[in-house]
């Protein structure tokens, strides 16, 4: 996988699946979650389960994940997609992490994965999540890169998100978000290379998948990180500290995420990813591969 030319997009009406050969599958025999999915856009490279379906964060695309893909396709099938309304993919008519799960498992169904690893960054985390409990068949481990989890009371983080946004607007919130994911001394093009990704994204979906992130934390993450029964990896590099600036983690440090996962899960282990921002698979890319070959091959 590589940046070159744009994925290959899925459609009800056929789907193209093949490592140096290609071929037709019929199309999705149902849809979920009340959402109809035009296309969904993905790569794919690589032929050994287990699978890697690769999900990235809010407002951004598959190409987060090229280095992960190009280290680990020699030895499992991996899988990319952008997340409806995100990337090449189409806008839905919802903007949800409901209708983000449903994606991931439309791309599981149709690559008929047998053994797949969920792998998710950011907001990723969430979709991952979902994407497991609608449905767990043929999900043997997820793996979360740089999760977080809101907590409170749900009618107040929704109406304060909404603030937020009314005072400044949606561009502007998006673009102080991302801004707050690197570290003093990060590499300013990818930063703003990442910024001005996002920003293209439609502003109006990005605010109702923005609330809708928020709501999901406050209302269902709970329930979901218990129903998980499959072995977890958990790979944070960053946290927020007492002042909300984002800071690398260190050696035998947690999070409030963290505990979450280890409280629920009972099959989770965690890894300190060091030296990296919030996009550890971008910036420190090694040792997320080695992270994840590990845990795959243990699943394999």
């Amino acid at each position: 996988m590589t940046r070159r030319g744009k994925p290959i997009v899925l459609s009800r009406r056929s789907f193209i699946i093949g490592t140096t050969a290609t071929a037709l599958i019929g199309p999705a025999s149902r849809e979920t979650a009340g959402a109809q999915f035009s296309d969904i856009a993905v790569r794919f490279v690589g032929a050994n389960e287990p699978t890697l379906i690769f999900v990235h964060g809010f407002a951004c695309s598959l190409d987060d994940w090229d280095q992960e893909v190009a280290a680990l396709s020699p030895r499992f099938r991996c899988v990319a997609l952008d997340l409806p309304g995100q990337g090449h993919s189409a806008r839905p008519a919802t903007a949800s992490i409901a209708v983000m799960g449903s994606a991931v498992n439309q791309v599981k169904e149709r690559f008929n994965a047998k053994n797949a690893i969920l792998i998710g960054h950011s907001m990723g985390c969430r979709v991952i999540s979902e994407a497991f409990q609608q449905s767990p068949s043929n999900v043997v481990g997820l793996v979360y890169v740089d999760g977080s989890l809101l907590g409170g009371d749900p009618e107040t983080a929704v109406n304060r998100a909404k603030e937020a946004i009314d005072r400044s607007g949606m561009d502007a919130l998006t673009q102080r978000l991302f801004n707050d994911m690197f570290l003093e001394g990060s590499d300013l093009k990818l930063r703003d290379r990442l910024v001005a990704r996002a920003l293209s994204v439609d502003a109006k979906f990005r605010e109702e998948l923005f609330l809708d992130t928020i709501r999901w934390d406050v209302t269902k993450a709970k329930d979901a990180l218990n129903a998980i029964n499959v072995p977890v990896l958990v790979l944070q590099a960053t946290y927020l500290n007492s002042e909300l600036k984002r800071m690398p983690m260190q050696p035998g440090m947690t999070t409030p995420w963290m505990d979450a996962v280890a409280k629920s899960v009972p099959k989770s282990e965690a890894k300190v990813v060091q030296g990296s921002g919030h996009f550890a698979m971008l910036e420190a890319a090694p040792q997320v591969n080695d992270a994840i070959a590990q845990f795959a091959t243990r699943l394999s």
